[in-house]
């Protein structure tokens, strides 16, 4: 009955595929960490060869655009980054409630559907997060 088991054993010829790509994956991943490692440590050079200057360039600005997407998604959600520690907050707040740090004023304050049920900040009454360290709104500490 051996017509029935196609269980394929593999060849060495497989076997040494299998070695090739788990090689070339390896070296794809190091030559990328490579790549991270020298944007990092030039990011801010501008004195860097013009070859590396402008791969460099095109990624910063990647990554403000990248930022300004995540701000309008965020944003989008009912939500912030904080500026000072890169907790994401409710929009609008004036203080984060993670670190207490004071937000750019210029932001406006959005007001959330009100729910008896919410926690209150004891000092100024705008409504906590679950987890509020302190409060968004005046950056008086939660008890």
């Amino acid at each position: 009955m051996g017509f029935l088991n196609n269980k394929k054993t593999p060849t060495e010829m497989d076997r040494v595929m299998e070695n090739i790509a788990q090689v070339e994956s390896e070296l794809q991943q190091k030559i990328f960490q490579l790549g991270q490692m020298y944007y990092e440590d030039n990011k801010s050079n501008s004195d860097i060869e013009e070859k590396y200057f402008v791969q460099i360039d095109l990624i910063n600005k990647l990554s403000m655009n990248r930022k300004s997407f995540y701000q309008n998604k965020l944003r989008l959600e009912g939500q912030m980054m904080c500026e000072n520690c890169g907790s994401v907050i409710p929009y609008g707040s004036m203080f984060c409630n993670v670190c207490g740090g004071k937000v750019d004023e210029k932001k406006e304050n959005a007001a959330p559907a009100a729910n008896p049920n919410e926690a209150k900040c004891k000092q100024c009454g705008a409504v906590l997060d679950a987890d509020s360290v302190f409060c968004a709104s005046c950056g008086a500490k939660v008890e």
